[in-house]
């Protein structure tokens, strides 16, 4: 077929499989030469078979709205993923459709409707969210709609092509900032045991262990055993809490990542407050960590004992159960336990924030050698 432009198009027609609907594509060249057929003839069949390998259809679902999509996505995520990972995804979701009309098609989402919605996540003073966790949004964005893809209901996914305006950083979170020095934590301590026996207990033995919150509450006494006067924790889950009632919280068989899955050594201190805790709380129930009820201590309400501790004790850091994690290593590496030997204690294959508080705590150490090489 001879176009305006005085190019030839070539036409040819096939049986899509995945809908046994007859369908067309087509090439065009510059001349229709018995060569240009046979190029032409190479080019459609090449077409032909790369829409059948890759499922491609012309036939996409319309009329699918962003709150169906959703709805749809989430029912199959929470079968895929971990309850702490979808608790917080519901969050995200019911956020963005705060946001945007839950009526919107899905078919009408564009790069530039997603970067506008990200944008007032970022800008908006009714929001004003981080950077982070707008990365966050992003990616399960990017997640739901890759979904949309594979259920035909769209071709592409809009938020591959999606350019942000980021915020710029107006502050700089110091690495000291991360975690306590001798100083703080003992100060903490002092003030804990005063207030919170249990508490106190739970704040020192994350410093001990350098476990997450999650992992050293799930811990129940079997975990921790005895060899020769040796003590050691195996950690092989973490607490599912988040939307949970207190009386149905229980230990996942699985830990944040695969290398959470481990064996702690504790130390003298640590066996201390494994034996006044079991003295304690044994006969009340399964958990270490128990309020005085026999319940697992609450993440929420044992961060909020630390953020009046902040206050009371003018701590200038984000007091918060993580902190303790980091304040493990920077002792371990003041110590000069290697990094590798760290990493797999805290269950870490790989981390930017352990790499950066061990190269903080050994360059400082490197200085005061220095200042002291000069007092030789």
């Amino acid at each position: 077929m001879e176009e305006r432009n005085g190019r030839y198009r070539f036409v040819e027609q096939y049986i899509d499989p995945y809908t046994e609907k007859r369908k067309r594509v087509s090439v065009t060249l510059n001349s229709k030469s018995n060569q240009a057929k046979k190029q032409a003839k190479t080019l459609l069949d090449q077409k032909i078979r790369a829409k059948i390998d890759s499922g491609i259809t012309d036939d996409l679902i319309t009329g699918v709205t962003m709150q169906t999509l959703i709805e749809e996505w989430l029912a199959v995520y929470k079968k895929q993923v971990k309850n702490a990972t979808y608790v917080p995804t519901v969050s995200i979701m019911n956020k963005v459709l705060n946001e945007i009309d839950p009526d919107t098609l899905v078919s009408k989402v564009t790069p530039a409707f997603l970067t506008k919605l990200l944008e007032s996540f970022l800008y908006d003073d009714r929001q004003d969210l981080s950077n982070k966790y707008v990365r966050i949004i992003k990616a399960k964005l990017s997640v739901l709609f890759h979904y949309a893809v594979s259920q035909k209901y769209i071709s592409s996914n809009p938020v591959d092509t999606i350019k942000v305006n980021w915020k710029r950083s107006n502050k700089t979170t110091k690495i000291k900032d991360k975690f306590l020095e001798d100083d703080e934590l003992h100060q903490l301590l002092d003030y804990a045991y005063t207030k919170n026996f249990r508490y106190a207990t739970l704040i020192e033995w994350l410093y001990l262990t350098g476990m997450r919150i999650g992992e050293a509450l799930a811990l129940d006494w079997s975990d921790v055993t005895s060899t020769d006067g040796a003590y050691t924790v195996k950690v092989t889950g973490t607490l599912e809490y988040k939307n949970i009632a207190i009386s149905e919280q229980y230990k996942s068989d699985q830990t944040k990542t695969a290398a959470g899955m481990r064996e702690i050594t504790l130390p003298s201190a640590g066996v201390t407050i494994y034996e006044k805790l079991k003295a304690l709380n044994y006969d009340n129930g399964d958990f270490i960590f128990q309020t005085s009820t026999g319940s697992v201590i609450q993440p929420s309400s044992f961060n909020s004992f630390l953020r009046t501790a902040k206050n009371a004790l003018e701590i200038d850091k984000h007091l918060s159960s993580h902190i303790f994690r980091h304040t493990h290593i920077s002792k371990l590496a003041e110590l000069g336990v290697p990094l590798y030997v760290i990493q797999n204690r805290v269950g870490h294959e790989s981390s930017k924030i352990t790499q950066t508080i061990y190269l903080h705590v050994t360059e400082q150490a490197k200085k005061q050698l220095n200042s002291k090489l000069d007092e030789l």
